[in-house]
């Protein structure tokens, strides 16, 4: 009551409109209300009126007015009849206050406001709502509304006088002739909740038994709708309702529809009815008391003999079959067989398979094979399907080898088949022919393929330990989320979002591109298999592992690229953003490898990420880094941006800046690097035209130098790296002589798992350089010491 008056009080106040409150009030549809009207309607004759009140009554509860608030409202009536309006509106909103759900008072300010239209119909329909149901009522408010060309109101109220008299066939076709007058203005009945099928299935289960042509002629148009829009239960329950109510009426094509639907919902003993009491099949039955495996008496019907007519179609001889078949009585099934297998194959087949299915799925797969072997033998149905059933019944028997033979030929018709595949693996698996079954769940790219089957295929390579080709196929599922990039511009993006592939695609729209990849798999639309994130995101890092194990560089490249699209994985992003950057330096893409060390050594600042950025821009061409380097450091300043800045100023040859970011490093820092480094600007910059004093530059880079070989305390790097320096200032005899030093040191030192570190190879080479113009037999002397492999 609560609620009701809640409601009321909106209304009351314009919060909501009319249609709004009647579709809160009721919550219904028509068809709610079928069960109630088809108990009405089992009588021929019209029910008395008591019993319609009864049904509206069940919907909602009539609340009356106590003695007071009746002497109260018969006032305001008084007062109103004798000219006193103001009073009598003072009193029905007093009511009101008291009773909000009472319709008296709405009557009569419904009579009070009759100069003003909008609001006196507004109270005459919550009056209506609220009073016993008045289908005139209603009608005169349809009529207003219709005026007033309020449709979705005008509809309410034909909807509501149907429910207060459901018999009357007028108020139906008004209904219906203002549905069609609605779809010739297309207008959007999904608001009305009321459909032509819904108005046809009303008549049906609303009319009586006298209105029988009526009812036929609806319930016909109900379920051809219903049925073309596989709304099977609906089809059989207005059927159904017309059979109770006219079956005199029902001919061998609507019994036969009728029969199919019962079928389709397993009611064989309704069906056994029908064919009784319509069909003129005769059959004589016992009903046996017996005890069931729960200790409990129940009766079971035992069929002995069925007669049935000579001119009977086959179909319905069919259905009659299934019937027996599902109700257990194989006596007369066996009889039944044999005379339905003389019709020719050609012409019966459908109804062949369909007997064939009732078989299988009571597990007489020796009978269905009898159905099976003729059919499969014919030309006809020589198909996909009829073989998989052939197939499934050899391997019920089991026939394992001949299944095999069928299942090769459903493939052979349907190469695509998922579950023809599945089995046909089964059985090559049990039997041990592992390479043959996996082979088998291989589906060709061309064509739409089975996600599903990917999957299954990816565990039973994985069970199997092949990686390479699971690779293959882990890769084929995944691309089912993960797209293919085209051009850099879509790596952006991809990198500033998460599980942007809408955007992806707009973007391609934008361009006047196809959405998707001319190689992209086209995946079964009406499969609903979908992997899980976590089921996503562990084949993802086994498919990188094992890129990786086998070096295959550019698959893994393009496997994290495509998981940054992935919806499913896009709580792991930060980690497939560092797969990407070290899949990137792998394959040698520092450009891509530069967007992700980005923002790495923003988020996470430090020497490992500073290691990597510092591998990533050594071995990018352009210096477009390097506005990006002086953004990075001067937030939190750390000296060791001096050193990045001062290579990046090095490379692009601003000399004398990259000298001031070594030397303010090198007071901070006494490294062997960091001298090693100022050495190297020095001596460049003293191999310039440009400069001057170059003596005193070449003296102050060897005397960094030597302090390098003093900080870095390693013999043969020491020399190696000043031989170098000598010798690109053509001070030959001191390379010589650093590079002999280099040769006669050790090794520079030994790892577990790069082995010996050493420069001997690189030293030899270098004097080979210099020997072989002017002393070629010291220089063979070298090569054959030291390069000879």
């Amino acid at each position: 009551m609560d609620v009701e008056k809640e409601l009321t009080n909106k209304f009351l106040s314009g919060e909501m409109s009319f249609a709004e409150y009647s579709s809160e009030w009721y919550g219904c549809d028509d068809e709610e209300e079928v069960d109630d009207l088809n108990k009405l309607s089992d009588d021929d004759s019209r029910p008395a009126i008591p019993q319609v009140e009864k049904i509206s009554q069940r919907r909602r509860k009539y609340t009356r007015l106590s003695a007071a608030l009746l002497g109260l409202m018969g006032e305001a009536n008084l007062r109103f009849v004798r000219g006193d309006k103001e009073t009598a509106e003072k009193m029905c909103h007093e009511i009101i206050k008291q009773v909000p759900t009472a319709p008296e008072p709405y009557q009569t300010l419904a009579q009070i406001y009759e100069h003003d239209a909008e609001k006196s119909l507004q109270f005459s329909l919550l009056a209506a709502h609220l009073s016993p149901s008045d289908a005139n009522e209603w009608l005169r408010l349809a009529a207003i509304s219709k005026q007033r060309n309020d449709v979705k109101q005008e509809m309410i109220c034909y909807t509501q006088a149907i429910k207060a008299e459901p018999f009357n066939l007028d108020i139906h076709m008004k209904r219906l002739d203002l549905l069609t007058v609605l779809e010739e203005m297309k207008y959007p009945l999904n608001t009305l909740n009321v459909t032509r099928v819904k108005c046809y299935h009303k008549i049906v289960t609303c009319l009586p038994a006298t209105e029988a042509e009526t009812i036929m002629k609806y319930a016909k148009m109900a379920a051809t709708i219903y049925h073309n829009s596989n709304e099977f239960e609906r089809s059989l329950a207005v059927l159904e309702a017309a059979y109770k109510k006219c079956s005199s009426l029902f001919t061998l094509e609507d019994t036969n529809i009728y029969l199919e639907l019962l079928i389709g919902q397993k009611q064989y003993q309704t069906c056994i009815d029908v064919f009784v009491a319509k069909v003129g099949i005769i059959i004589e039955a016992e009903i046996q008391t017996i005890r069931n495996s729960n200790n409990e008496i129940e009766e079971q019907t035992n069929y002995l003999n069925c007669t049935i007519p000579n001119n009977l179609p086959i179909d319905l001889k069919s259905k009659l079959l299934i019937c027996f078949i599902h109700l257990g009585a194989f006596s007369l099934v066996e009889t039944l067989l044999n005379d339905f297998l003389t019709n020719d194959v050609e012409k019966a087949g459908d109804l062949y398979m369909d007997i064939e299915e009732a078989f299988s799925s009571v597990g007489h797969h020796e009978l269905a094979m009898q159905l099976l072997e003729p059919l499969v033998k014919s030309a006809c149905f020589d198909l996909g399907a009829v073989w998989l059933k052939h197939a499934e019944c050899l391997y019920n028997l089991g026939r394992q080898d001949e299944a095999i033979e069928s299942y090769y030929k459903v493939l052979k018709h349907a190469p695509q088949h998922p579950d023809a595949r599945r089995k046909l693996f089964t059985i090559l698996e049990k039997k041990g022919c592992i390479d043959e079954a996996l082979d088998i769940l291989q589906q060709d790219y061309n064509y739409v393929v089975s996600a599903k089957l990917l999957y299954e295929h990816c565990l039973e390579l994985k069970k199997y330990n092949k990686p390479l080709k699971y690779l293959e196929v882990g890769e084929a599922l995944l691309s089912k989320t993960f797209p293919k990039f085209r051009h850099q511009e879509e790596l952006g993006i991809a990198c500033k979002t998460k599980g942007g592939i809408d955007l992806i695609h707009d973007f391609r729209k934008m361009r006047g591109e196809n959405p998707y990849h001319e190689d992209d798999l086209h995946f079964d639309e009406d499969e609903t298999f979908k992997l899980t994130p976590q089921q996503e995101w562990d084949l993802f890092r086994e498919l990188l592992e094992i890129a990786l194990n086998n070096k295959k560089k550019f698959t893994m490249e393009r496997l994290c690229f495509g998981a940054m699209m992935s919806k499913a994985l896009a709580s792991y992003r930060l980690n497939i953003d560092f797969y990407c950057l070290q899949a990137c330096i792998l394959s040698n893409n520092h450009h891509n490898a530069l967007r992700f060390i980005r923002d790495f050594s923003h988020k996470y600042p430090g020497p490992c990420s500073w290691n990597l950025l510092n591998l990533v821009i050594s071995s990018v061409d352009d210096t477009a880094h390097v506005k990006f380097l002086s953004r990075l450091f001067q937030k939190d300043y750390n000296i060791v941006s001096n050193l990045f800045l001062g290579n990046n100023f090095l490379i692009s040859g601003r000399y004398l800046i990259a000298l001031k970011y070594f030397l303010e490093y090198y007071d901070h820092c006494r490294e062997p690097l960091c001298a090693f480094l100022i050495a190297i600007t020095i001596m460049i910059m003293a191999a310039q035209r440009t400069v001057d004093k170059h003596h005193n530059l070449i003296l102050q880079g060897l005397s960094y130098l030597s302090t390098y070989k003093q900080l870095r305390r390693c013999d043969q790097e020491a020399y190696y790296n000043m031989g170098r320096i000598c010798h690109m200032l053509s001070l030959n005899n001191l390379a010589i002589e650093y590079y002999e030093k280099a040769l006669s040191c050790g090794p520079i030192t030994k790892c577990d798992k790069h082995g010996i570190i050493d420069l001997t190879k690189e030293t030899a080479y270098n004097l080979y350089i210099l020997y072989k113009d002017h002393s070629p037999e010291i220089a063979r002397k070298y090569m054959f010491k030291y390069l000879v492999i």
